[in-house]
């Protein structure tokens, strides 16, 4: 037996009528889909030179239905793209490109963490689809951090040739029609979609944020202690996969944060997406040493007299031993969700 969510009736009338008048519209003028209020866009007005929109708290209840909860993370998560896309596409602020690849990967990590609720095919492709945005944006990113570095003029001249167009590429990307595409059928799904029809079965009981988020959390904490544990002897390519991990560990801890508030448990939370910060600085900077080369190479500046003046300098032995340490510090720290 199948218990419908209290929100089902989404799917008739206003709301899918709605999405496919936006297609039609889109079809005859390129449109966006909007995520401001309009307070909001009054304010905008006065704030207009704002250049980067990080990522918003999010507030949920701990007996709200799980998929409540997704979509509640899920649309502050394309909220956040959509704003840092904004500015992207009126000023071209490397922070806005960085933010709004944090957001696809928030939103990316979202899917994953809610992927045993999320039914049928459209969330897979959502997510690939998302992937490849990113690949673009991530393009114009990894020519910023070396452009951050460079002090030899002809290689900032190079740098900034390369620069202008990864950033023209992406901006095509952003205003092409499947970009927009994407929005427009992300927003439609997580809007009308059928994994808001139902949540329980017979098998397995509606399950409430709280309960979802705990599990999960362990679930991404033991994959964390598994590939983790030996760092120093293992490639860069697996220390990059932990990395991975780390990240949706950070992400899932945030999203779930304001469900266990608790003096002690706020806490831990804090503490713990401290620590878990502090990791994702150590091997992120082991990432800038394993793909340095790669992206000078791709833009045939492999050999030019300067290369060493923009790739890390950073030791890559006490690198690997402090994030080491700092994923022995997260496994040793209390649960903040227990």
């Amino acid at each position: 037996m199948r218990k419908r969510l209290g929100k089902s009736q989404r799917r008739d009338g206003d709301r899918r009528d709605l999405f496919i008048l936006a297609r039609k519209v889109d079809g005859i003028v390129p449109s966006r889909f909007g995520v401001r209020s309009k307070s909001e866009k009054g304010f905008a007005l006065v704030d207009q030179q704002r250049s980067v929109f990080k990522a918003e708290g999010l507030d949920l209840d701990r007996n709200m239905p799980a998929v409540a909860a997704f979509e509640t993370i899920a649309s502050s998560c394309f909220r956040q793209f959509r704003l840092n896309e904004d500015v992207l596409l009126h000023r071209r602020n490397p922070e806005a490109v960085h933010q709004a690849r944090v957001a696809l990967r928030r939103l990316r990590s979202a899917f994953s963490l809610f992927k045993p609720i999320l039914s049928g095919e459209e969330p897979g492709r959502l997510n690939a689809e998302m992937r490849w945005l990113a690949g673009v944006l991530g393009e114009a990113r990894n020519i910023d951090v070396l452009l951050a570095k460079a002090k030899d003029a002809g290689l900032v001249s190079k740098l900034t040739d390369a620069r202008r167009d990864a950033y023209d590429d992406a901006i095509v990307t952003l205003n092409s029609s499947r970009a927009r595409a994407l929005a427009l059928d992300f927003n439609d799904w997580l809007q009308c979609g059928e994994y808001l029809e139902w949540i329980a079965t017979d098998d397995r009981p509606g399950i409430s944020a709280s309960e979802f988020a705990a599990e999960a959390l362990d679930k991404m904490r033991k994959k964390l202690k598994k590939h983790g544990r030996a760092l120093a002897a293992v490639d860069d390519e697996h220390r990059h996969e932990v990395r991975k991990d780390a990240k949706k560990l950070r992400y899932a801890a945030e999203f779930f944060g304001s469900l266990f508030d608790s003096k002690r448990g706020a806490r831990r939370s804090k503490e713990f997406i401290a620590g878990m910060a502090d990791l994702q600085d150590y091997l992120g900077a082991l990432n800038d040493l394993a793909i340095g080369p790669d992206v000078l190479e791709k833009y045939a500046l492999a050999d030019h007299p300067a290369r060493d003046s923009v790739l890390s300098h950073a030791d890559k032995d006490v690198l690997i031993d402090k994030a080491q340490d700092s994923v022995d510090n997260i496994l040793d720290a209390k649960r903040f969700w227990r």
